[in-house]
Order: C-alpha cells, then sequence, then structure tokens
C-alpha cells in the first residue's frame, strides 16, 4: 500500500511539473531560446545592486519600461521583465 501511495504522488507531481512547465513556455515563447535567457538575466544582473546602467535602460522599451517601473513589488517587476524578454 505504501508503494501505492508513494506512485500515486510521483504521479501527481509529474502532471504538476509537466502542467507548469507548459504554461510557461505558452504564455513566454521565448524562454526557450537562448537569446531571451541572456537577455532576462542580464538585465536581473544589472539591476541586482539597485542601480541600473543607461545600456540597459535603453535597451528596454518605453512601455515596458513604464510598467516595470510602476509595479508595485518585485515580483511583477520580474514579470514585466520577463514579458519583455521572453516575447
Amino acid at each position: 500500500m505504501a508503494k501505492r501511495k508513494g506512485y500515486i504522488k510521483f504521479v501527481y507531481g509529474l502532471f504538476f511539473f509537466t502542467g507548469l512547465s507548459m504554461g510557461i513556455i505558452f504564455i513566454w515563447p521565448g524562454v526557450l531560446k537562448d537569446e531571451s535567457r541572456k537577455c532576462f538575466f542580464n538585465i536581473i544582473k544589472d539591476g541586482s545592486d539597485g542601480s541600473v546602467s543607461l545600456g540597459t535602460v535603453l535597451s528596454i522599451e518605453p512601455q515596458y519600461l513604464l510598467k516595470i517601473n510602476n509595479a508595485k513589488n518585485k515580483y511583477r517587476k520580474v514579470l514585466h521583465i520577463g514579458d519583455y524578454c521572453f516575447r
């Protein structure tokens, strides 16, 4: 019986991670491209110390820059950066 419960948990976990992965790929199709991931990590790395270089600011389109600036918390800012790089 213990093996069956472990198997069921494994199947649920597999479905969860498969659904999560597919959802992220559907929302951000560019997440599979190397160039898009470099864009995302460069922006995150440059802004992690609290100051952002002028080159990074100029590389972002104005509409996304306003969305990122107006975000209320860090989670929303990361989502907007992801939208910019991965779409």
